[in-house]
């Protein structure tokens, strides 16, 4: 038996609806099956008229496709609070990548990036020496201009939380920005990291610090010299959040990389998840090795989904893999698969203990699933086209969307980030969503990441970001990327939607 994700909870299998049985409809008002048609029509759940907003003068508006679900009661502003080389920049990249990739829409306003646009070669420590009154008000002109775009991605252009990436170690400062806040009706919540390790303090500096641009012409202990002196300007005037004086103000505080942590006042559901999320992640260089599962025998007959075993090719690439991680030398490497039989006969070529993760099944293909592209299209023109049009947020009738498979694979994310060395045995569309997170990519992108069978990816977390090995194991298998067809319309021909199906048997 096949096992379902948590968000479809069925007995047994579906049987795959041949066109026949394509004579009911389900409703998108209501989910309720059509039964009084006298004649055959096509399942249509329309995926994308699912949502529906208010008008102004309070009466029902029509769906505008593409607009995203909200899941902010009102915008958030992230702000960070700490002393430079405490991995503000570091936290607010992670942060904005993950709220991204859960579907909240999120940008990062960095003040530094704004002051080297604005003076454009940095000569010393000296701009930040608080006597320096010239670069006290370039700074303060950058906050400003910061502000302001941060008032109009969340007023103007969609944003839901934006975070405000600068030092604010003054009350003073952080009074400025709540007031500014206040005024616009956004929520503010503090992210403060505190770091007194000098080496901790010193490896940032070297890692990160040092490929700035205001570094690029100077050399390695000059430069370590001139940031440890920068720092020095905000030590005398920093007034970390305080549990008395502060004690109104939304905020989580992080000790010494997580060491430690303070959470102060969370108001509502997306300041809870930042609070999750931040207390889950740490810095230890570790590796991440994604895979998909050897080549199945649905692979070979270009079906999707299904819960078929692997081939005997499959079952080489297995030993290859095997041989491949013993090359990586990792004692300690933990192995997940998904509850679905071609990634557990692929991890059992390893022999080495692995767990097996509901989650991490392949996204429900629904009425769809073993069928072949050619059948969706014969069967079903419309949801293959309406497919095609958003990808990304397109749900099988019966079945799952990406969007529905993000959500599903939060857990897996969340773990990720605590572990060390792990290798995920996966599906072609749950690693998509697991390559997208790391890699940042955007809902329009996620659905199209080429993740082929028998290839590694290993993934290494670097400074801001993450560094990508792919290593072909050299076993041949069928292709299962299909890539996007141009002509995406409902009344396309056959011909013209099956352009880009992969090849099969």
């Amino acid at each position: 038996m096949k096992h379902r994700s948590h968000s479809e909870q069925h007995s047994g299998k579906r049987p795959r609806v041949p066109a026949a049985a394509a004579s009911t409809s389900t409703s998108p008002q209501d989910g309720m099956e059509d039964k009084t048609l006298s004649k055959p029509r096509e399942l249509t759940q329309n995926p994308l008229k699912k949502i529906w907003m208010p008008c102004k003068n309070g009466l029902p508006e029509k769906h505008i496709s593409q607009r995203k679900v909200c899941m902010t009661n009102c915008p958030t502003l992230i702000v960070t609070v700490g002393l430079p080389a405490r991995g503000k920049t570091y936290i607010s990249k992670k942060l904005t990548r993950y709220l991204n990739w859960i579907g909240v829409p999120t940008r990062e306003f960095n003040v530094g990036q704004y002051r080297r646009d604005f003076v454009k070669i940095y000569k010393s420590f000296e701009f930040f020496s608080p006597d320096n009154e010239e670069g006290l008000k370039i700074r303060q002109q950058c906050a400003s201009a910061a502000l302001n775009d941060v008032r109009q991605y969340l007023t103007e252009e969609g944003g839901q939380v934006a975070v405000f990436d600068a030092t604010n170690t003054t009350r003073e400062r952080r009074e400025t920005i709540i007031q500014f806040a206040e005024q616009n009706g956004f929520k503010v919540f503090f992210v403060e990291s505190v770091c007194e390790d000098p080496d901790v303090i010193k490896e940032n500096i070297v890692q990160v610090k040092l490929s700035s641009p205001d570094y690029t012409n100077c050399n390695t202990e000059e430069a370590v010299e001139d940031f440890l002196k920068r720092i020095k300007c905000y030590e005398n005037s920093y007034e970390t959040l305080d549990e008395v004086l502060d004690r109104d103000l939304s905020y989580i505080k992080i000790m010494d990389v997580g060491q430690r942590y303070m959470v102060n006042r969370v108001l509502d559901h997306i300041q809870s998840r930042i609070v999750y999320y931040l207390m889950n992640i740490h810095i230890t260089p570790r590796s991440i090795y994604l895979c998909r599962h050897g080549e199945s025998e649905l692979n070979v007959n270009g079906r999707i989904g299904g819960d078929s075993g692997i081939t005997p090719r499959g079952k080489a690439f297995g030993k290859k893999l095997s041989q491949f991680l013993e090359t990586q030398g990792i004692s300690d490497l933990k192995v997940w698969t998904s509850q679905m039989k071609r990634t557990i006969q692929t991890a059992e070529a390893l022999n080495v203990p692995y767990e097996q993760w509901k989650v991490l099944n392949e996204i429900d293909a629904g009425v769809c699933e073993e069928m072949m592209y050619e059948e969706i299209q014969d069967h079903y023109p419309l949801e293959f086209a309406l497919r095609d049009q958003d990808k990304y947020r397109y749900r099988y009738p019966k079945g799952e969307s990406y969007e529905d498979l993000v959500q599903r694979l939060e857990p897996v994310i969340m773990e990720l980030e605590r572990q060390e060395n792990v290798l995920v045995v996966c599906h072609q569309a749950v690693m998509r969503c697991l390559l997208a997170y790391f890699l940042d990519k955007t809902a329009e992108e996620l659905p199209y990441l080429k993740c082929p069978l028998h290839t590694v990816l290993k993934l290494t977390p670097v400074a801001y970001g993450c560094k990508v090995e792919s290593i072909c194991l050299n076993v041949e298998s069928v292709n299962t990327h299909r890539e996007r067809p141009e002509n995406v319309e409902v009344s396309r021909m056959s011909k013209e939607a099956l352009l880009t199906v992969p090849a099969h048997q």
